[in-house]
């Protein structure tokens, strides 16, 4: 039997365009934070080819941030810079896990990491599927690269989780304190039962948390590791609605001083 052919709409509706917008400025959020959490470990990394790697990965997440800004300001007749570096803390909706600082413990920044990594794969992939032929494009390209993220992410954890006993506690330890927040990429922004409707966003957000936690759970076990990992409560509200950490603020003060200093600078 064929499947029902979705219609492609080449518009997006006045009264979706704003939980469209939220819900690309979560995804974009995220990236943006993580990629420059990341940069701190440029020259840092625990092996060379590591340290290259990593800080490319960074780069790639600061890359992403910027297309899905461009395509967000095209829907709102914003740019770019203005949407990345103009905005107070409040207006971010970036998930807390990423505004965390990892103190420079490698087993953290790799969790935070594979963590984000898998959402990603699964949020790109429902966009990639989008009704809005725009959108479903520029998902299908990131969800493309999205792939080289996870199968680095995942071979660190298989390695350091069956390595010695040192490395294998402090993996534990990481996955242990970050799957509380973790949960939460997970949080529905306002309006995306209607972007869903639309087929804009066809996702179902239960199977959505299912897939993604069984992506997790397989990686963790075949690397000798527990994953408690809970759906978040449906009244719980974080940064998907502007409710963030202590952490988020310096981080966008220290990120967007040049901005701030002379807003549309040309270098």
């Amino acid at each position: 039997m064929r499947g029902r052919q979705v219609p492609t709409m080449t518009a997006i509706p006045d009264h979706l365009i704003q939980p469209l917008s939220q819900l690309l400025l979560s995804i974009a959020d995220d990236k943006l934070i993580l990629g420059h959490r990341n940069s701190d470990w440029t020259g840092l990394g625990p092996i060379l080819e590591e340290d290259i790697a990593f800080s490319h990965l960074a780069q790639d997440e600061i890359a992403h941030a910027q297309v899905l800004y461009e395509f967000i300001g095209g829907l709102l007749g914003k740019k770019a810079d203005d949407l990345a570096f103009g905005r107070g803390a409040e207006e971010f909706r970036c998930a807390t896990i990423v505004e965390l600082p990892d103190e420079f413990d490698w087993a953290t920044a790799l969790c935070r990491q594979f963590f984000c990594d898998h959402v990603d794969r699964v949020r790109l992939d429902a966009l990639s599927k989008s009704s809005h032929k725009p959108l479903a494009d520029l998902s299908r390209r990131l969800a493309a690269e999205e792939e080289i993220h996870i199968q680095h992410s995942d071979s660190w954890v298989k390695r350091l989780g069956t390595g010695g006993d040192d490395s294998k506690q402090r993996m534990q330890k990481a996955l242990d304190a970050l799957a509380p927040s973790a949960s939460l990429l997970a949080e529905p922004i306002h309006g995306q039962d209607a972007l869903i409707a639309a087929r804009i966003y066809p996702i179902d957000p239960k199977s959505m948390f299912d897939v993604w936690k069984q992506a997790l759970t397989t990686v963790t076990k075949a690397a000798g590791l527990r994953l408690e990992f809970n759906r978040p409560s449906l009244t719980t509200r974080g940064g998907r609605h502007g409710i963030h950490s202590e952490h988020l603020k310096p981080l966008l003060d220290e990120m967007c001083e040049v901005y701030r200093v002379e807003p549309g600078a040309a270098w």
